[in-house]
C-alpha cells in the first residue's frame, strides 16, 4: 500500500505540472491557425489544476506546521517576481527618459493599484496575477483553518464558480455584456474554488482504496471521462460562438469538469515507472514548472524579436509555443545549476 509519504505517488502530479507548464505558454505564445485556437481553450484547465495541486497537498503542510512557511515562500516569490518584471519593463523602454515618466505615471495610480491589491492583477506581468492569488488563498485558509470554519469554503465553492462563469464566459448570454477581466481572473473566483477542489480531492482519496490494479481500472475510466468531456468543450464553443455570445473569458463550464478529470486522472498515477521520457517530465514539473510560469513571457518576447531579425518568423510561428517552453526550461537548467555552483563556493569560502 503506497501512502503520501511515498514520492512514487506524486509521480503524476509532477508530469501533469509540465504538462500544464507547457499549456500556459500556448495560451500567451499560442499555435497558428483553428488548431491554435483550439489548444487555447483546452489550455485553460492549466491555471485551475496549479490551484488543484496546492489544495491537494495542503493537508500535508498542514500536518507538518509550515502554513506560514508556505505563505512566506510565495510571499518572496510574488515579490521578487514582480520586482523582475518592473525591471523588464523598465529596460524595455529605456529608449528614452520619457518613455519611463509614461510608463510610471500610467502605472502609479489608485486604480492601477487597486486592481493590484484587491484583484491580483499585477501591473508588471499580467500571468503575475496567480501568485498574488495563491498568496491570498493560502492566507484566507490559514485565517479559517484556526478559527474552525474551513468547511464554510467547500459551501461557496459552486457559488464561486457559477461567479466566474455568470461574469465571464457566459456574460455575454446572461447580461448581454462582457465585464472587466479582473473582476474574475482572481483569487475569489479562480484561486479559492479549484484550491478547495483540490482538498475535497485528497479527502476522498485518503478514504480510497490504494491497490493498483483498482487503479489501473480507474485511469481507464477516466480517459474516457476526459474524451468526452473534451468534445464537449468543444461543442460548448460552438454553440456560444454560433449565437454570438462566446465572451473572452477564460473559462466554459467543461473547462472545470476536464480540469477535474485530468487532475484525477494524474493522481492515479502512484507507481514509480522506467519510462525515462515519463521520469524526465516528472522531474521538470518538480524542479521547473514554476520557473517556466514566471519566465516564459520573457523569452516570448526575446524569441519574437530573434525570429523577426532573422527572417525566421513564419517558420518560427508553427513551433513557437515549443521553442519558447524548451528554451525557457533550459535557461532555468542553467540557472539552476550556477546558482548552485555559486552557493557550493560561497559555503567553502565561509
Amino acid at each position: 500500500m503506497l501512502t503520501y509519504e511515498n514520492k512514487a505517488r506524486y509521480l503524476g502530479v509532477d508530469i501533469l505540472k509540465a504538462f500544464c507548464a507547457f499549456l500556459v505558454v500556448c495560451i500567451h505564445c499560442p499555435f497558428v491557425g483553428i488548431v491554435g485556437d483550439y489548444i487555447v481553450m483546452v489550455a485553460r484547465i492549466a491555471v485551475p489544476i496549479f490551484f488543484m495541486i496546492t489544495g491537494f497537498f495542503y493537508a500535508d503542510i498542514v500536518r507538518k506546521g509550515h502554513t506560514r512557511i508556505q505563505i512566506q515562500k510565495i510571499f518572496f516569490l510574488f515579490l521578487k517576481a514582480n520586482l523582475l518584471y518592473l525591471l523588464w519593463e523598465i529596460m524595455l523602454i529605456f529608449i528614452s527618459v520619457d518613455n519611463i515618466k509614461i510608463y510610471f505615471k500610467q502605472t502609479v495610480t489608485i486604480k492601477v493599484l487597486i486592481k493590484f491589491l484587491i484583484f491580483n492583477d499585477s501591473p508588471f506581468g499580467g500571468h503575475l496575477w496567480y501568485l498574488g492569488a495563491i498568496l491570498y488563498v493560502l492566507i484566507i485558509n490559514e485565517i479559517l483553518n484556526k478559527k474552525s470554519f474551513q468547511n464554510v469554503l467547500y459551501i461557496i465553492t459552486p457559488i464561486l464558480l457559477l461567479g466566474d462563469l455568470s461574469l465571464g464566459k457566459y456574460s455575454l448570454l446572461l447580461f448581454g455584456r462582457e465585464f472587466s477581466y479582473v473582476l474574475v481572473r482572481n483569487f475569489l473566483f479562480v484561486g479559492l474554488p479549484y484550491f478547495c477542489i483540490g482538498k475535497l480531492i485528497r479527502r476522498i482519496e485518503e478514504g480510497s482504496i490504494t491497490d493498483e490494479k483498482v487503479y489501473k481500472i480507474k485511469r481507464c475510466k477516466y480517459m474516457v471521462l476526459c474524451v468526452i468531456v473534451l468534445i464537449a468543450n468543444i461543442m460548448e464553443k460552438h454553440i456560444l460562438v454560433s449565437i454570438g455570445a462566446n465572451a473572452t473569458r477564460d473559462h466554459y463550464f467543461s473547462t472545470t469538469l476536464l480540469a477535474i478529470l485530468v487532475f484525477i486522472l494524474a493522481i492515479q498515477q502512484r507507481c514509480l515507472t522506467d519510462n525515462k521520457v515519463l521520469v524526465l517530465f516528472s522531474s521538470i514539473g518538480k524542479k521547473y514548472s514554476t520557473w517556466i510560469y514566471i519566465m516564459h513571457p520573457i523569452f516570448i518576447i526575446i524569441l519574437d524579436r530573434i525570429a523577426v531579425m532573422t527572417k525566421l518568423n513564419k517558420n518560427y510561428e508553427f513551433f513557437g509555443p515549443i521553442i519558447v517552453y524548451f528554451v525557457t526550461l533550459t535557461m532555468g537548467v542553467v540557472w539552476s545549476k550556477m546558482m548552485t555552483k555559486w552557493m557550493g563556493m560561497k559555503n567553502e569560502c565561509n
